[in-house]
């Protein structure tokens, strides 16, 4: 299968650049699912419809890769990072050693300068909850965790939660945009993330390292037990069979 973008990409373009718009609109169809994970990334293609040159398109996806979203394959293109449920255990086993080490050195390392930056994180994530903007959540969620990453005290921590969280955005999308407008289950999850947030920026601001990493922990697991959900939920029992004659 080969990857093939919108052709009216929702990516507004940088002026005087073609480098960042190529990446944006890579970056938001993986995000959005729209390149299905494992697909082929049609170099040609790519061109013709983002408009810009292949050198920027094989940029685009080099930076991509160093991502983790893409993958680059020796004499033979790219395709997109494949997730699958064999991924999903791995991925929050990693995601949550790294989330409660990051939440106890934050509490124990950050500066008074960083506070502001996780408020403004925190503030826009609540906001995009409540317009029930699914793209904002999943960016203003990452951007929250990098935040509190930043003020840990460990570059080489930071870098590698940063991945992990990327790697993750696929998995949030499909988590958030799930009958987002419809579910109780996950008008309850997004309010438990909500508190959780406000309750480690508190824990983060005391210094309470003991209880930030504690919530490092749980906010987690409240990703896993949500994408478990996801996955074991089914519409089949709302579906009508004919009767047999």
């Amino acid at each position: 299968m080969t990857a093939k973008p919108p052709h009216q990409p929702n990516v507004r373009r940088p002026k005087g650049t073609g480098r960042q718009y190529a990446y944006d609109v890579l970056r938001h169809g993986i995000l959005t699912l729209e390149f299905a994970p494992g697909a082929t990334l049609d170099e040609g293609f790519l061109v013709q419809q983002i408009g810009v040159s292949r050198t920027l398109v094989r940029e685009a996806m080099i930076s991509l890769a160093s991502e983790g979203l893409v993958e680059l394959l020796p004499n033979r293109g790219a395709r997109v990072a494949r997730f699958d449920v064999n991924d999903i255990r791995a991925f929050h086993e990693a995601l949550e050693l790294h989330q409660r080490a990051v939440a106890r050195w934050a509490a124990m390392r950050h500066r008074p300068e960083h506070l502001p930056a996780i408020r403004r994180e925190r503030l826009a994530f609540e906001k995009a909850v409540r317009l029930r903007d699914a793209d904002a959540m999943i960016e203003s969620n990452r951007s929250l965790h990098l935040a509190i990453a930043e003020s840990c005290g460990n570059g080489f921590v930071t870098d590698a939660y940063a991945r992990i969280l990327t790697v993750g955005l696929r998995l949030s999308r499909l988590v958030i945009t799930y009958e987002i407008d419809q579910s109780a289950a996950v008008s309850s999850h997004l309010e438990q993330a909500v508190q959780q947030h406000r309750d480690m920026e508190q824990t983060i601001a005391t210094r309470d390292a003991d209880a930030a990493e504690t919530l490092g922990g749980s906010h987690a697991r409240l990703s896993l037990d949500r994408a478990v959900a996801m996955l074991r939920s089914t519409l089949s029992a709302d579906v009508t069979l004919p009767r047999l004659p």
